[in-house]
Protein backbone atom coordinates (compact mmCIF):
# COMPACT_ATOMS: atom_id res chain seq x y z
CA UNK A 1 0.00 0.00 0.00
CA UNK A 2 3.07 2.46 0.14
CA UNK A 3 2.62 5.08 -2.15
CA UNK A 4 -0.99 4.53 -2.95
CA UNK A 5 -3.99 6.44 -2.31
CA UNK A 6 -7.24 6.38 -1.26
CA UNK A 7 -9.78 7.81 -3.49
CA UNK A 8 -13.18 7.08 -2.12
CA UNK A 9 -14.69 4.91 0.75
CA UNK A 10 -17.90 3.15 -0.07
CA UNK A 11 -19.68 0.48 2.59
CA UNK A 12 -19.87 -3.22 0.62
CA UNK A 13 -21.88 -6.26 1.83
CA UNK A 14 -19.67 -9.31 2.45
CA UNK A 15 -22.00 -10.63 -0.21
CA UNK A 16 -20.04 -8.15 -2.84
CA UNK A 17 -16.68 -8.50 -1.22
CA UNK A 18 -17.37 -12.66 -2.39
CA UNK A 19 -18.37 -11.85 -5.94
CA UNK A 20 -15.44 -8.77 -6.30
CA UNK A 21 -13.11 -11.50 -4.51
CA UNK A 22 -14.22 -13.95 -7.11
CA UNK A 23 -14.12 -12.11 -10.31
CA UNK A 24 -10.56 -11.21 -8.44
CA UNK A 25 -9.29 -15.27 -8.60
CA UNK A 26 -10.37 -15.59 -12.17
CA UNK A 27 -8.08 -12.92 -13.28
CA UNK A 28 -4.97 -14.13 -11.13
CA UNK A 29 -3.56 -15.45 -8.01
CA UNK A 30 -5.21 -13.76 -4.50
CA UNK A 31 -2.91 -12.04 -1.96
CA UNK A 32 -2.66 -13.36 1.65
CA UNK A 33 -4.46 -10.77 2.31
CA UNK A 34 -7.22 -11.34 -0.05
CA UNK A 35 -7.29 -15.33 0.92
CA UNK A 36 -7.94 -14.61 4.10
CA UNK A 37 -10.78 -12.62 3.30
CA UNK A 38 -12.29 -14.45 0.42
CA UNK A 39 -12.21 -17.40 3.26
CA UNK A 40 -13.83 -15.02 6.11
CA UNK A 41 -16.89 -14.00 3.27
CA UNK A 42 -17.55 -17.61 2.57
CA UNK A 43 -17.93 -18.20 5.66
CA UNK A 44 -19.97 -15.11 7.06
CA UNK A 45 -22.09 -14.10 3.95
CA UNK A 46 -25.26 -15.10 4.75
CA UNK A 47 -27.06 -13.87 1.15
CA UNK A 48 -26.50 -13.62 -2.74
CA UNK A 49 -25.43 -10.72 -3.85
CA UNK A 50 -28.77 -9.87 -5.74
CA UNK A 51 -30.84 -10.24 -2.66
CA UNK A 52 -28.26 -8.64 -0.14
CA UNK A 53 -28.63 -5.65 -3.22
CA UNK A 54 -32.38 -6.03 -2.54
CA UNK A 55 -32.58 -6.01 0.89
CA UNK A 56 -29.98 -3.00 1.19
CA UNK A 57 -32.13 -1.26 -1.02
CA UNK A 58 -35.12 -1.67 0.88
CA UNK A 59 -33.26 -0.23 4.48
CA UNK A 60 -31.69 2.52 2.72
CA UNK A 61 -35.58 3.11 2.25
CA UNK A 62 -35.85 3.59 5.80
CA UNK A 63 -35.42 6.87 6.95
CA UNK A 64 -33.05 7.49 9.91
CA UNK A 65 -30.95 4.58 8.56
CA UNK A 66 -27.17 5.33 7.71
CA UNK A 67 -25.92 3.08 4.61
CA UNK A 68 -22.90 2.01 7.18
CA UNK A 69 -25.38 0.30 9.38
CA UNK A 70 -28.07 -1.08 6.90
CA UNK A 71 -24.63 -2.70 5.33
CA UNK A 72 -24.51 -4.02 8.82
CA UNK A 73 -27.53 -5.14 9.24
CA UNK A 74 -27.68 -6.89 5.73
CA UNK A 75 -24.21 -8.94 6.79
CA UNK A 76 -25.67 -9.88 10.37
CA UNK A 77 -29.09 -10.71 9.19
CA UNK A 78 -30.34 -9.81 12.70
CA UNK A 79 -33.48 -12.08 13.81
CA UNK A 80 -34.77 -10.54 16.67
CA UNK A 81 -34.84 -6.60 18.23
CA UNK A 82 -32.37 -7.26 21.06
CA UNK A 83 -29.69 -8.17 18.24
CA UNK A 84 -31.05 -5.37 15.69
CA UNK A 85 -30.71 -2.42 18.81
CA UNK A 86 -26.95 -3.83 18.96
CA UNK A 87 -26.46 -2.64 15.56
CA UNK A 88 -28.55 0.56 15.67
CA UNK A 89 -26.11 3.46 17.45
CA UNK A 90 -28.11 5.10 20.28
CA UNK A 91 -28.05 8.67 18.62
CA UNK A 92 -30.09 6.98 15.84
CA UNK A 93 -33.97 8.57 15.58
CA UNK A 94 -35.08 5.04 14.77
CA UNK A 95 -38.77 4.81 15.59
CA UNK A 96 -40.01 1.02 17.29
CA UNK A 97 -42.06 0.87 13.83
CA UNK A 98 -38.94 1.29 11.88
CA UNK A 99 -36.98 -1.10 14.08
CA UNK A 100 -39.98 -3.51 12.91
CA UNK A 101 -40.10 -2.68 9.41
CA UNK A 102 -36.14 -3.85 9.74
CA UNK A 103 -37.08 -7.35 11.04
CA UNK A 104 -39.89 -7.61 8.50
CA UNK A 105 -37.17 -7.11 5.97
CA UNK A 106 -34.35 -8.94 7.14
CA UNK A 107 -36.76 -12.09 7.46
CA UNK A 108 -38.43 -11.63 4.10
CA UNK A 109 -35.27 -11.55 2.29
CA UNK A 110 -33.78 -15.03 3.80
Amino acid sequence: MIGKKLLASKPVTLSEVKEYLKERSEQGELTYEQNLTSEYVKKYAKLAKTKAAKLLEELNAIEGLGEEIAVKIVDMMPQNLDVLRLLVPKGAKLKEEDLQAILKAVKSAE
